[in-house]
């Protein structure tokens, strides 16, 4: 099957179902993993809704495939603006220019984000960093606990 093909059906089907396609992963024998998100979240239902759209897109007939669709988990990295944009508020791990920070998401923007990061010191003020996407080498949600 052609990459092409695959993600133009990959983007109808999270299109109509308010979600949008965040990595496509196609593998020998035709296996494909669709990684999808939404700005308010995912629900069972547009899963099944977004799997099913794409399913008839193809013909198993003229070539099988096996079809895979998730949302992507805490353990893989950003990768779209849009999800920067949906997890503002939260905390982020982030590499970049041969460093590690973690912070909570501030703004973000088609070139940078800004993070305010704590500091060792507990009195002092939190520091604001702006890191350029170019600069960026990894970034994912951090886990955190109360």
């Amino acid at each position: 099957m052609e990459y092409a093909v695959i993600e133009q059906a990959a983007k109808l089907a999270v299109e109509e179902n308010n979600a949008f396609l965040v990595e496509l992963e196609v593998k020998p024998n035709n296996v494909i993993i669709a990684f999808i998100d939404s700005d308010e979240g995912l629900n069972m239902d547009q899963i099944k809704m977004i799997n099913r759209r794409m399913e008839a897109e193809f013909d198993r007939e003229i070539e099988d495939f096996n079809l895979t669709i998730s949302s992507p988990d805490l353990n893989r990295p950003l990768k779209t603006l849009r999800q920067y944009k949906k997890n503002i508020g939260r905390f982020l791990k982030v590499k970049f220019s041969d460093r590690e920070e973690e912070g909570e998401l501030l703004e973000v923007t088609e070139e940078h984000i800004v993070l305010s990061v704590p500091q060792q010191k507990k009195s002092a003020p939190n520091q604001e960093l702006k890191i350029d996407f170019s600069d960026l080498t990894e970034a994912k949600v951090a886990i955190r606990f109360k």
